[in-house]
């Protein structure tokens, strides 16, 4: 039995280094920075960023890994994380997204310009400030995928395409 369990002690240890390596080589991720980044460069739908992902672990990942690739203090500053698990936040922080919208008057230092969400943002929320909409990941529902749009591509919005 002792041997068994130095065995797995070995195989534990080595999927560990595995995981460490597959952290630090998160291809989607790198892209998403590489997108963030030519999106804020070209400001062709203005410099307002929407996130989706169906999963509230891949916002907390990306909160935890978005600030130290994306090197720059106004990002930090200017970005807001949502999911089911701080839901209690989602008013304040819609508003301080996408204050024309919904006539917020709210201070510009609070004004946020990236906002990555789960879908407790995608029904009944008027956030057409924004012109720039990224999926991290697809829903299996297609709806959903409407839904997510048409929180930005709505009436009011002044941005030729989304």
């Amino acid at each position: 039995m002792k041997i068994d369990i130095q065995r797995d002690k070995k195989i534990l240890s080595t999927i560990q280094e595995c995981c460490v390596v597959l952290d630090n080589h998160d291809d989607k991720l790198n892209s998403l920075v590489e997108l963030i980044q030519n999106l804020r460069k070209n400001q062709n739908a203005g410099e307002k960023i929407l996130l989706f992902s169906y999963f509230t672990d891949t916002i907390k990942y990306l909160e935890k890994r978005l600030p130290e690739l994306i090197k720059d203090d106004e990002f930090a500053s200017k970005s807001a994380f949502l999911s089911g698990a701080n839901r209690a936040l989602l008013e304040d922080t819609v508003k301080r997204f996408s204050p024309i919208s919904t006539n917020s008057g709210a201070d510009k230092n609070q004004v946020i310009d990236f906002l990555f969400a789960t879908d407790v943002l995608s029904e009944g929320q008027n956030l057409q400030d924004c012109g720039n909409l990224i999926n991290y990941d697809l829903h299996w529902n297609p709806v959903r995928m409407i839904q997510r749009n048409g929180r930005i591509n709505r009436l009011g919005s002044t941005y030729e395409s989304v």
